[in-house]
């Protein structure tokens, strides 16, 4: 199954919505917000709790998502290795290109997948190694390197 969302806010991604296109429907489970749905999808749902987005996550065999910190440490941290694309300024899916940015220092520490073009995102999918087992509580690689992404400094993680 391939869990994908796009967060919380009501600014469609539509960007990413139509990119979903190139993949297999029936393995489709989608949190779309505030855009139109996906043509296809086994399962499409505007908004999630916080409980329901859990429960795709840990379900699924890939997380597809924009480059939300939140989504991203939620995926990381059930063991997936998360196919982000980060939302864009110069086509009004953010205010800012900070997703841009995190995917960029995140990939770089090999915690997610970023995709910035959406005709990659198949490839992509498809190029997700295995999901690990989720991680224990307490302070995790991923958090190390999401605070030097905002702080821009390097992670030894």
């Amino acid at each position: 199954m391939i869990f994908v969302t796009v967060g919380s806010t009501e600014i469609p991604f539509a960007r990413l919505i139509q990119a979903l296109a190139r993949l297999p429907a029936d393995e489709l489970r989608v949190q779309y917000g505030g855009g139109p749905p996906p043509a296809h999808a086994a399962e499409a749902v505007d908004f999630m709790s916080f409980g329901e987005v859990m429960e795709r996550v840990e379900a699924a065999d890939v997380v597809v998502c924009h480059a939300g910190a939140g989504s991203i440490l939620c995926a990381v941290r059930a063991g997936h290795t998360p196919v982000v694309v980060p939302r864009l300024k110069r086509f009004s899916e953010a205010v800012t290109d900070h997703q841009a940015e995190l995917a960029r220092a995140l990939a770089h520490e090999g915690k997610v997948s970023a995709v910035y073009h959406e005709s990659r995102l198949a490839e992509a999918v498809a190029a997700t190694p295995p999901r690990r087992p989720p991680l224990a509580g307490g302070e995790r690689p991923l958090h190390t390197a999401v605070r030097a992404a905002l702080h821009g400094t390097s992670a030894a993680v």
